[in-house]
């Protein structure tokens, strides 16, 4: 008897499980376009999706992948409920995350494959079990083909949408950056929990590392650093440049302060700080005065703010 895990990208795995004889019984909560491809079933299978009006209008479900699937025998359900990703063969189960959808190869996904004969039976019990059951056929379908084409994808990981990107850390463009001198001050008692909150302080418990973290920006008085500006740090002794943090917060006044105000910043764990000397060649190198990062400053050039994002590879 055999159970193995497969992840981050399952799916190779599942098609290769469910190339067996006899009857495949599938209950999948969303299929793209490509889900012949991925969820290769033949006349007598059965499959059970969500392809309810508003699966179907987010572009969740696909009206072609169904149509492929009743053409070729497949009898295909519907019930508006469906989350689950679980498969059941005469000799495996699948049960895991993987919707069959190419987005769902981009995504992270995990299943657990398995012959356990008591598993398998409660994967076809499951699927058994499931109600508010419709019969997918020509009307049925006529109809999700209306409501595909009013619709529009939502970008959700695994169902729908490419996820594999980092857009989600700079602005795009970047159209305002400062370079300023890291200044170290005592946090006070409620930024200092808020801050360890958002770094993720019990990392040591176990799990993946993080790869943002949270940090803070005092300022003595209100400046024009708003929310979604880029800072680029420079250590005070002028060794050292930071790799560049997001501002992620409106500007909140230090109580008791004399008109000091806080901004907390998003900073990938991932990207090291470089020596300075070293950032003022690659500068130089390219037409720009690397003496610039020795002074506060906000980076009115357009070539000289992507140049301060390639020192990283950004």
């Amino acid at each position: 008897m055999a159970t193995t895990f497969h992840g981050p990208n399952p799916w190779p795995h599942i098609t290769r499980a469910i190339r067996t004889r006899g009857p495949r019984y599938a209950a999948i909560g969303y299929l793209g376009p490509d889900a012949p491809d991925l969820l290769p079933l033949r006349a007598g299978d059965v499959l059970v999706v969500n392809a309810s009006k508003a699966a179907v209008r987010a572009h969740a479900t696909s009206p072609a992948a169904l149509a492929h699937y009743v053409n070729k025998g497949v009898r295909v359900l519907s019930t508006p409920t469906l989350h689950a990703k679980v498969i059941a063969t005469n000799t495996r189960a699948v049960i895991g995350s993987a919707n069959a959808s190419e987005n769902s190869t981009l995504a992270d996904d995990a299943v657990v494959i398995t012959d356990d004969p008591e598993i398998i039976a409660d994967v076809r019990k499951f699927i058994d079990s499931l109600d508010e059951i419709t019969e997918v056929d020509q009307v049925f379908l006529d109809d999700a083909i209306r409501e595909w084409e009013i619709g529009r994808a939502v970008p959700l990981p695994g169902v729908t949408g490419r996820v594999r990107t980092e857009t989600d850390f700079l602005p795009t463009p970047v159209t305002r950056m400062f370079v300023k001198h890291a200044v170290d001050y005592e946090p006070t008692r409620t930024e200092s929990r808020v801050l360890d909150e958002q770094r993720g302080r019990h990392r040591s418990r176990g799990g993946p590392a993080a790869k943002y973290q949270l940090e803070s920006l005092r300022l003595d008085k209100p400046s024009g650093v708003k929310r979604g500006d880029v800072i680029v740090f420079v250590s005070t002794d002028d060794q050292w440049i930071y790799a560049p943090a997001v501002v992620v917060s409106e500007p909140m006044k230090v109580p008791r302060s004399g008109g000091a105000v806080l901004y907390f910043l998003r900073l990938r764990t991932d990207l090291s700080p470089l020596p300075l000397p070293r950032a003022e060649e690659a500068l130089t190198a390219l037409g720009h005065p690397g003496s610039r990062l020795r002074t506060d400053h906000f980076v009115r050039s357009p070539s000289l703010r992507t140049a301060l994002l390639t020192l990283w590879d950004l």
